[in-house]
């Protein structure tokens, strides 16, 4: 659970407004996030199926979590979010099935100057892409909906297909999960074609040196492989070929076009 009290008391240390003074205010947000390889967009009738010896393929993919940490400096807004687990306890009838997952984010880094360095597997195959906070464009909505107790708003993304994303403005920290930025809050959950992620533990720690020494070794890997040219791509470009996949994807198993 999300520990309310100790959120708007760590808001009014941000603020100033505290009696035991600045320097003692926490360093580091951190946000975990559970994920899995399953969305309203990516199901159909078949996915739901289910049979006394075999479980449904969305029961399948259900059982596929991924664990999360989201790090954020609240001292310049830089970020890490990266891949800490994988678990899966298969269901009936899928003893020997691999998932082969369509999109798998491993790390992001955003910096101080608000680029973003993103590792990825698309198609079990590696890329590394580089951009900017601002590459996704939203469109914010008045929708709202408690998500761990806390209000959230709707915003879709305007310039990738099948993007929805619920951030709070009760933690006014512009971040979330995957490249999933710029909007005036936290994401606390996020749905796409391929995933969805969701927030369930929020809290602050004076770990800068962690936080710094896990920065530095995601943004080192980066640069070397952007070095190599062999796996690199500018982000606007991987939204662009990703957001085809998907549309394909979906027109092929839905038997019909994308349309909002």
């Amino acid at each position: 659970m999300i520990n309310l009290n100790k959120i708007h008391k760590t808001l009014l240390l941000l603020f100033g407004f505290t009696l035991i003074g600045f320097s003692q205010s926490p360093k580091i947000l951190k946000i975990n996030y559970l994920n899995s390889p399953v969305s309203q967009y990516q199901m159909t009738e078949n996915d739901l199926k289910s049979s006394p010896t075999k479980a449904s393929r969305n029961e399948f993919r259900l059982s596929i979590k991924d664990y999360y940490s989201l790090y954020i400096n609240l001292e310049n807004r830089s970020s890490v979010f990266v891949l800490d687990s994988t678990r899966q306890i298969k269901p009936i009838g899928w003893d020997n099935i691999r998932a082969a997952l369509l999109d798998t984010i491993i790390s992001t880094v955003k910096t101080p100057e608000n680029k973003t360095y993103k590792h990825e597997w698309v198609m079990e195959q590696t890329i590394f892409s580089e951009g900017k906070v601002g590459d996704i464009q939203w469109d914010l909505t008045n929708e709202t909906k408690k998500i761990n107790g806390l209000e959230c708003f709707k915003a879709e993304a305007k310039n990738f297909p099948m993007l929805t994303v619920w951030y709070t403005k009760e933690l006014p920290v512009s971040n979330g999960p995957s490249i999933y930025q710029g909007l005036p809050g936290l994401v606390m959950l996020s749905e796409s074609y391929t995933n969805t992620t969701e927030a369930y533990k929020i809290e602050y720690t004076d770990d800068v040196e962690g936080f710094k020494k896990l920065y530095n070794e995601k943004v080192n890997l980066f640069m070397e492989e952007k070095k190599q040219k062999t796996r690199y791509d500018h982000e606007p470009l991987v939204m662009l070929k990703k957001g085809d996949l998907f549309l394909s994807e979906y027109k092929y198993f839905q038997g019909k076009p994308f349309r909002k």
